[in-house]
């Protein structure tokens, strides 16, 4: 009596194909950074065309301007890296732009004291 019941898929709009590379870019990207030893990730909003190092500058200014705890102890963007997770040891490049990164969720960690000396 029962069984699987299949409906022809029912598309509204055209989807892009590998043969009409139509694809849209997005205007904007929502990112999420967590900062160490901080509880949640702050969402930042930007451009694809922006940078690493201008995703690193605007997580501290929301960071500071949403008075989260704890404080941070340096404020200066360049005294910190941006990793994929926690766990990877090799930091993004600064001039890398956003829409090449392939990732969304990113960590924000203090660098070593000897590397930014």
């Amino acid at each position: 009596m029962g069984g699987i019941v299949s409906t022809p898929p029912t598309h509204k709009f055209p989807l892009p194909t590998m043969e009409t590379c139509d694809y849209v870019r997005p205007s904007k990207l929502l990112l999420n950074v967590t900062i160490e030893n901080s509880l949640g990730a702050i969402q930042v909003l930007l451009s694809p065309e922006d940078t690493v190092a201008d995703l690193v500058n605007a997580a501290l200014l929301i960071y500071e301007k949403e008075k989260r705890r704890p404080l941070l102890k340096d404020t200066d963007p360049k005294c910190y890296d941006l990793h994929y997770s926690p766990y990877t040891l090799q930091s993004l490049k600064p001039n890398e732009k956003l829409k090449n990164l392939g990732s969304r969720n990113f960590f924000l960690r203090l660098k070593p004291l000897a590397s930014f000396s």
